[in-house]
């Protein structure tokens, strides 16, 4: 019984110094924070190593810079949504070239000074975003100047715009 007891010990004492198998073969961490809010789907967003969203939007800031709504046309999808300061839009690409005229006919010129980008594309690879911050000098055919810190959010579908949303930071009155 002795020998049977020491044999048992020895087998569960090699068992215990043997490695574990983990029952995960990737490397990922799970995030165990207890945030305040939850999330109805986490994209896990990553950053998008394709350019070709990233140089979509900012033609697409260029052409508005440019008071160009020809280069613009191309950059848009078959329809789009836009959100600015008090005002939305969600129609056909045609519609919102018509819109954008209309806004572009108020400038004179525009000049922006580009801070920062990123792109961004889900883990899943449904959803492609670019963000651009920049501060925007525009100089309206009434005479007006004005000077505006900018946050743009860009979602694009097979290489095209789809939804803008632009959010302004306005100076401070004094």
């Amino acid at each position: 019984m002795k020998k049977i007891s020491i044999a048992i010990a020895g087998i569960l004492l090699f068992a215990a110094c043997q490695p574990k198998e983990t029952s995960s073969t990737s490397n990922e961490v799970t995030d165990t924070t207890q945030y305040a809010y939850t999330l109805k789907k986490d994209h896990h967003w990553e950053m998008n190593s394709d350019h070709k969203n990233l140089q979509t939007a900012l033609k697409a800031i260029k052409a508005f810079a440019s008071l160009d709504t020809s280069a613009l046309k191309p950059l848009i999808g078959d329809s789009i949504e836009l959100t600015v300061d008090y005002y939305q839009f969600k129609g056909t690409g045609s519609q919102f070239m018509k819109e954008a005229q209309s806004h572009i006919d108020k400038f004179k010129s525009i000049e922006i000074n580009m801070t920062d980008w990123e792109s961004v594309i889900s883990k899943d690879k449904t959803e492609e975003w670019v963000s651009l911050w920049y501060n925007q000098v525009s100089n309206m055919k009434d005479g007006k100047t004005d000077t505006i810190s900018y946050f743009n959010d860009f979602k694009l579908k097979n290489g095209k715009i789809v939804a803008w949303s632009e959010y302004a930071q306005h100076p401070m009155k004094k």
